[in-house]
């Protein structure tokens, strides 16, 4: 498991973080880059929101500057979709509640170590629904995908990771990833989130899995 760094202004950490991560980091949010730099080793960053933060896309961003190729998870106090799809739109691995159990925390963890995204079922449904707003673009789109680009896109949408879809496809992860940058542009999507949910379809993601693997 990779070290577990939070960020935070309260005071002291809630215990259930202690709990489900005993050698846990805590840091006070704000603070300089320098100071995160000499704390992060393959870390996962836990970002605790206690109110309605409206910089929270600057915040992430900020963090993200610092810690280049580690997740981040925002911790809301308040959580609701609206700051979820700012979370995401910003770059975040991750959203849940403060208040998760260490179970859940652990879990969380697990998914964006390995590149995956933790997204709660309302949020899912509400990203879909975003996207299917330029259906029938989108389904042109797929059309135009290349072979091996569908078959790259189709093995995302069932949660295989860039090495598991390069050894299923006898191709280097490099190649995969080469596919994934040509199959966003023609998609006009972000990550692997909004690939799955345009391949899958609503149906598919009625009982939407709140974990989607890189």
């Amino acid at each position: 498991m990779k070290r577990q760094l939070f960020l935070t202004d309260r005071a002291e950490p809630l215990p259930r973080w202690r709990e489900a991560f005993p050698a846990a980091e805590i840091l006070a949010y704000p603070i300089p880059g320098t100071l995160i730099a000499n704390h992060l080793d393959k870390a996962v960053i836990w970002l605790h929101i206690q109110t309605e933060a409206k910089d929270l896309a600057e915040r992430i961003r900020s963090v993200k500057a610092m810690a280049a190729g580690c997740p981040v998870v925002v911790l809301s106090n308040l959580p609701s979709n609206e700051e979820g799809l700012m979370a995401f739109s910003a770059g975040a691995a991750g959203y849940c509640n403060a208040l998760a159990i260490p179970d859940v925390l652990r879990q969380v963890s697990t998914v964006v170590e390995q590149g995956g995204l933790w997204v709660g079922q309302d949020l899912m449904q509400r990203l879909f629904t975003a996207l299917t707003a330029r259906a029938a673009p989108v389904q042109t789109a797929l059309a135009a995908l290349s072979t091996r680009e569908h078959q790259v896109a189709q093995a995302v949408a069932r949660g295989g990771t860039n090495k598991e879809i390069a050894r299923a496809m006898g191709i280097t992860e490099r190649t995969v990833k080469a596919h994934l940058t040509a199959i966003f542009e023609k998609l006009e999507v972000r990550d692997r989130l909004q690939l799955s949910l345009v391949v899958n379809g609503v149906e598919t993601l009625a009982p939407a899995p709140h974990k989607i693997p890189a």
